[in-house]
């Protein structure tokens, strides 16, 4: 009986030295940071975006991230992965959306299309 009093009180100690620790998600993606936006393909064309005309993506290693458009728009999201080319946003007004990513170089291009008809190509920014 004392043994197992021992080992019962042994391990309640094991139990509470590790739930006092918080343990962050740890997320080693290769879009993490931050990406302007700086091109517009369509097609077989591709159109240079001008000045006041980007938008950027901010992706953090807790699955948080932040959309800002040119006019100053800044949104909040929660991302996930899937796959090694699917991200699913969801933007804190409700939205949801899947992108296609891809990399061209250092330049990550994003789509709303998994075979990238159109795409928004990004510079880290």
């Amino acid at each position: 009986m004392k043994r197992a009093l021992q080992l019962m009180i042994v391990l309640m100690m094991g139990l509470s030295f590790s739930s006092c620790e918080f343990h962050e998600p740890y997320y080693d993606a290769p879009f993490l940071g931050a990406w302007e936006s700086i091109q517009y393909g369509e097609g077989n064309y591709e159109y240079d975006l001008r000045l006041g005309e980007y938008h950027r993506y901010t992706f953090y290693r807790d699955g948080t991230g932040a959309y800002v458009q040119e006019d100053g728009l800044r949104t909040r999201f929660y991302w996930d992965e899937y796959g090694r080319d699917r991200l699913e946003l969801r933007h804190d007004d409700g939205l949801r959306e899947t992108l296609y990513y891809d990399f061209d170089g250092p330049y990550m291009l994003l789509s709303t299309r998994s075979n990238f008809y159109t795409y928004y190509l990004y510079r880290r920014y």
